[in-house]
């Protein structure tokens, strides 16, 4: 966890603490595959299976799982502007502009194409 903390504000642990108080923090179902992805590859360790650790921090007092629904993917394929080819990134983006939710990433991609007015988002 403390490599995490290096990577964020000073504040943001206590701001994802006050949107799940407010049970405003979503998670896109395809961040988990993303972390999925990360484990494989040795870039990220967990301490328990990711979809033991997906289904016991994913909750309504905790983190809630944005639908992923046949629109979002559509939308995914129609993003106004023109964001890059990446069907994760596409994914993320699409969920939030649907959810009218604001994307929180350090790619700078997503960061750009958020500074452009097609998505809220912002870092960590």
């Amino acid at each position: 966890m403390g490599e995490e903390r290096d990577q964020v504000s000073d504040h943001f642990f206590a701001e994802v603490e006050q949107w799940q108080r407010r049970r405003l923090a979503y998670l896109s179902p395809f961040s988990c595959w993303e972390i999925g992805l990360l484990v494989a590859a040795d870039q990220y360790q967990l301490d328990r299976p990711i979809e033991t650790a997906w289904e016991q921090d994913t909750n309504a007092d905790s983190f809630r799982v944005a639908d992923l629904t046949a629109f979002i993917l559509a939308e995914s394929t129609r993003l106004p502007g023109d964001l890059h080819r990446d069907p994760a990134d596409r994914i993320l983006a699409a969920t939030a502009r649907v959810n009218q939710l604001s994307l929180v990433t350090r790619d700078k991609r997503l960061l750009d194409y958020a500074k452009k007015g097609h998505i809220k988002a912002r870092k960590p």
